[in-house]
């Protein structure tokens, strides 16, 4: 028979316990492991409610992530009217249905290119609201996740009403041109964007010899957005511009502050016009360049555009826009000085379609968001004969109310929408 001595018990005991110990640590271990996959699963969850939500409203290319009660997404929003009714559209639903969630970071793009960043909390049932371009936090929470309903390849058909008047007649009241534009647009890649615009006469009155009895070609080019961050945007297009120009053009700018913008763009374009004999190319001799400040007041809710270098017809000379934002509505006056001749005339940009279109198909047949016009006096001989003073755009749909990213602009609008203050 073997007899165990008391230091054999002792180590026996000592042994035991490490066991015990060890067996504790492992049950802890466990614990917290299960606890992070619940916890992580739980996350999950609540993403995927948050993304279903905002796809059931509509936007596109949806990133997101929740931490506690925060939800930091990045978004495009090609189903409501103008740059901030879609962003509160998106708080608000998704705080309705997910009301612990208190805190947002909502990154708003536009060609799938960050424009600005919202912040959004809620505090004693109002909303505080800050919008800015300080987007790298928002870009990098969510820049490892695949974007859920991508806008990539969808296309918008956007039937756009075009009516001239010119009012210079001495036998008559005035002419007329009444003809639709429909845009056919596609975003092929990230910050692409490929536009067919044929210009379709309906009814007229017009001289002989005029263009616009003609079947012509309105912004028909590809443009693309290089760069959008904190500071700097670059973007460039080639193609048609409008029914008379066409050629290559590139804008950058610098976003010295929220309110304040400066900007050079520069083209090189040829006339391009219809007559009977089909379209007649000239050669692209002419070279346009721009310097451009634009100054968003939000007191006043005045935008200050002034800008000066050489037309796309050679002049040289400057304009001075002063438009008022009113929520959706951008109306104002602007006056041109230039090869020692001067006009003068208004312009506005007014809600045409509905607040919400969305596409729900990989085609959209859809009116355009605002109707734009722009009235010339033009009452000089030698300023009308030279087409002084003339511009061009890139988009059907480029004008003072859409795609307009102006932070302080934004931010208001939507801290009224949220809070109740407007519809």
């Amino acid at each position: 028979m073997y007899l165990c001595t008391g230091y054999c018990r002792r180590v026996i005991l000592k042994k035991l316990g490490k066991i015990v110990v060890a067996r504790r640590i492992s049950a802890v271990i466990a614990a917290m492991m299960l606890a992070q996959g619940i916890s992580a699963q739980q996350y999950d969850q609540r993403e995927d409610l948050a993304a279903q939500i905002l796809k059931e409203q509509g936007f596109e290319d949806i990133r997101l992530q929740i931490r506690n009660d925060t939800l930091v997404a990045s978004l495009e929003d090609h189903a409501y009217r103008g740059t901030f009714r879609g962003a509160a559209k998106a708080i608000q639903s998704v705080n309705e249905k997910m009301p612990e969630l208190r805190s947002f970071e909502i990154l708003l793009t536009d060609y799938q290119m960050p424009q600005v960043v919202v912040h959004a909390f809620k505090r004693e049932g109002l909303w505080d609201i800050a919008v800015d371009r300080e987007m790298e936090h928002a870009k990098a929470v969510v820049a490892h996740q695949k974007p859920l309903a991508s806008s990539t390849g969808k296309i918008d058909i956007t039937v756009v009403p075009m009516v001239s008047l010119i009012n210079n007649k001495l036998d008559h009241l005035f002419d007329y041109a009444i003809r639709i534009a429909p845009a056919i647009a596609i975003t092929p890649w990230k910050g692409g964007r490929i536009t067919l615009q044929p210009i379709i006469p309906i009814s007229y009155r017009l001289t002989k010899g005029d263009t616009k009895h003609y079947v012509q070609m309105g912004s028909t080019n590809i443009s693309q957005q290089f760069l959008a961050t904190k500071r700097w945007q670059l973007t460039a297009a080639a193609g048609f511009f409008h029914m008379e120009r066409m050629g290559v053009q590139a804008n950058l700018t610098f976003h010295a502050t929220r309110q304040l913008d400066l900007s050079l763009e520069a083209g090189q374009t040829g006339e391009t016009y219809v007559h009977k004999g089909g379209i007649h190319f000239g050669r692209w001799k002419q070279t346009n360049i721009m310097a451009k400040a634009d100054f968003y007041e939000p007191h006043s809710k005045l935008q200050i555009e002034l800008q000066g270098g050489r037309f796309p017809y050679g002049d040289c000379g400057g304009r001075l826009d002063v438009t008022r934002h009113f929520s959706e509505y951008a109306i104002g006056v602007y006056g041109i000085l230039t090869g020692g001749e001067k006009n003068a005339g208004f312009h506005f940009a007014i809600p045409f379609g509905g607040k919400r279109q969305r596409r729900t198909k990989f085609v959209r047949l859809r009116l355009p968001e605002y109707y734009a016009m722009e009235y010339s006096m033009s009452a000089f001989f030698r300023y009308t004969q030279e087409k002084m003073g003339r511009s061009y755009v890139t988009q059907p749909d480029q004008n003072r109310a859409a795609h307009y990213w102006e932070p302080r602009f934004i931010e208001e609008y939507i801290a009224k929408i949220l809070n109740g203050n407007f519809k």
